[in-house]
């Protein structure tokens, strides 16, 4: 039992550290901060249309006002197709994110087995659980989030 314990302190204390590093530099921790050059002269738009872009585009939503909204649908193609070639460039990458996530799944069962065999009413326990959700949560679930969101933006302002 105590193998366990040292083990799920390790990998929820590790995995997210590397998650960090790994998923960091991502296309999402700059989509909507700076708009591609020339989107809003290209499209007629003012520096304060900006954040109806940004939130139609990172929400998923059809723009409100017409003329934005094909500065939304630019905007989110362009940060699809940065992701693409981010891929691209980096296929090690992928690698190291499934085996953070298998990590993450690991901590999480044996936080599940701490807590069948210890109650789980420990400070450890509570560490692997939310460091594993939040592992697992940045490496699964936000990208997909944020690639759906963004698809959804084009459809439905095109």
């Amino acid at each position: 039992m105590a193998f366990l314990i040292v083990v799920s302190l390790a990998v929820a204390l590790l995995a997210p550290l590397a998650a960090f590093f790994v998923g960091g530099r991502r296309f999402w921790a700059s989509v909507g901060t700076d708009a591609p050059a020339g989107l809003l002269e290209r499209h007629g738009l003012e520096a304060g249309d900006t954040l109806a872009v940004q939130r139609a585009m990172a929400r998923g939503r059809r723009a409100e006002e017409d003329r934005v909204r094909p500065a939304v649908v630019e905007w989110a193609r362009t940060s699809l197709d940065a992701t693409a070639e981010q891929e691209r460039r980096h296929p090690t990458r992928k690698a190291i994110e499934l085996g953070l996530t298998l990590l993450g799944a690991v901590a999480v069962v044996f936080a599940v087995l701490l807590a069948v065999n210890d109650g789980g009413a420990g400070a450890g326990f509570w560490l692997v659980v939310v460091l594993s959700v939040g592992l697992l949560f940045n490496l699964v679930a936000l990208p997909r989030l944020l690639r759906r969101n963004l698809d959804r933006a084009i459809e439905r302002n095109v």
